[in-house]
């Protein structure tokens, strides 16, 4: 038994807005401010949730209700999903010491459930930047052998020191902004992100018809700059999904600028693309990586503007490398996208890539 999945709801709390809706007309509108965060001596850009409460775990509260509130009614006994790279690091940091950690940083995602009311399985995935397609995987599997007949799937990502002090350790930051495909580009700039998704066999306006997942082994903190295995992934979701890669009108890509995982990417959307590929989209120099919540981020944004038909610029692309070529991401327009692809780059070498179509 094979059913096809759709996208019955979302809900999303972003440095660009409160809601889905919200955030699509900010990202319209060019919208990509940013707050400053401080690590020992060194400042760099961040993309923060527009909460003034001051603790950690008051404002991790107040953002999974906020968006929890946009899915509408939910049964107290459906499965829940959660996706993320830090869990409840930040809690830890700002109780100091002694630091009374718990034995698996995922008993976060009891809390979570409790926040949302909800009693039913649990799961919990943190592989990185790609956790919240791979939570989306396994959740949307068990619904297509209809083991499950819906899901919610939730990325969360909040601030802590931890990760921005490892980022900028490995001189992966740019100390003033993300340049996605551009020339300039000289490294990414973090945020924070709660977003969620309800899976559904029931049909819905969207539906997804490719999701893959594949892992680049070339090094621990990049991508092969060949771009073969991001291609494979990709040529993989389009077989998935029964389409060729011509059928593809838009592609939201990971491009976070960072130079080499950029330079990756493009190469492998030569490969199976051509010269000429589709629209390019980027939105993570408007709303942040957020890491483990960016694939759901990312994609309740981004259905947000298709369904406005309204498709944002690329902020920080202003000139080409010619090292990447004919590959940019397009202007501001008002197209009608019926079939996007959205990919993501995960550090440590997780890839995924996931289609999805009108119904």
């Amino acid at each position: 038994m094979r059913r096809p999945v759709y996208i019955a709801a979302s809900g999303l709390l972003c440095a660009r807005g409160g809601s889905p809706e919200a955030v699509a007309a900010s990202l319209w509108n060019g919208e990509h401010g940013s707050e400053v965060r401080r690590v020992g001596d060194r400042e760099f850009p961040y993309f923060a949730l527009p909460l003034s409460e001051p603790s950690w775990l008051k404002r991790a509260e107040q953002a999974v209700c906020h968006v929890t509130t946009q899915l509408g009614a939910l049964p107290v006994e459906i499965p829940l999903f959660v996706a993320s790279s830090s869990f409840q690091i930040g809690h830890y940091e700002q109780r100091g010491e002694p630091y009374a950690v718990s034995v698996a940083n995922a008993a976060f995602s009891r809390q979570l459930a409790a926040w949302m009311q909800l009693s039913g399985p649990l799961a919990s995935i943190s592989n990185a930047c790609i956790s919240g397609f791979s939570a989306m995987e396994a959740a949307r599997s068990l619904i297509a052998s209809g083991r499950l007949d819906e899901a919610v799937i939730i990325g969360i990502e909040l601030s802590n020191q931890v990760t921005l002090a490892g980022f900028s350790a490995m001189e992966l930051l740019s100390p003033t902004a993300s340049r996605p495909f551009d020339a300039r580009r000289d490294g990414l700039v973090l945020g924070e992100a709660v977003a969620a998704v309800r899976l559904s066999a029931t049909p819905s306006p969207w539906r997804i018809t490719g999701l893959r997942t594949g892992l680049d082994a070339y090094s621990t903190t990049g991508p092969d700059p060949e771009g073969g295995p991001i291609a494979q992934v990709m040529a993989d979701c389009l077989n998935e999904a029964q389409i060729s890669a011509s059928n593809i009108e838009l592609i939201k890509v990971q491009a976070a600028g960072s130079p080499g995982t950029d330079l990756a990417e493009a190469n492998a959307l030569h490969q199976i693309f051509g010269k000429k590929p589709p629209a390019l989209l980027s939105l993570k120099s408007a709303i942040g990586h957020t890491l483990g919540a960016s694939g759901i981020a990312e994609l309740v944004a981004l259905l947000a503007c298709l369904e406005a038909d309204q498709i944002p610029a690329t902020a920080g692309f202003q000139q080409t490398d010619p090292k990447i070529g004919a590959i940019s991401p397009v202007d501001r327009n008002n197209c009608h996208i019926k079939r996007a692809l959205l990919n993501l780059i995960g550090f440590g070498g997780g890839l995924a890539s996931m289609i999805i179509e009108r119904s």
